[in-house]
């Protein structure tokens, strides 16, 4: 068999390896890309919103608030206790975070 084992997988051609190399390439320089906003309050929450770059923001769904899990996997990265608490449908690759403050 010609096809082509690597730590990406099994591929059958040079050019689908290489090819999925360059996706994943492009989407570990895209999460370099992620802004993070100051945190701010109210008595009861921090917030924070992160913006997304294009390409992660289109994966984003606007069916359901994320899990720690599905935000993570998008490459964003903070402390535990964030919770993904509103979506803006207009700008849905801004994700609202909040964590209750603790006294």
């Amino acid at each position: 068999s010609s096809a082509i084992n690597s730590e990406y997988g099994e591929f059958q051609t040079f050019q689908h390896y290489f090819k999925q190399i360059n996706l994943r390439m492009a989407e570990n320089d895209a999460r370099f890309l992620i802004r993070y906003s100051e945190k701010y309050s109210d008595e009861e929450y921090e917030y924070r919103h992160v913006t997304l770059p294009e390409s992660i923001g289109k994966k984003v769904p606007t069916t359901h608030l994320l899990t720690e899990t599905e935000w993570r996997n998008l490459g964003v990265q903070q402390s535990p206790g964030w919770v993904h608490f509103m979506i803006h449908s207009p700008e849905k690759h801004i994700l609202l975070f909040r964590r209750a403050i603790t006294k």
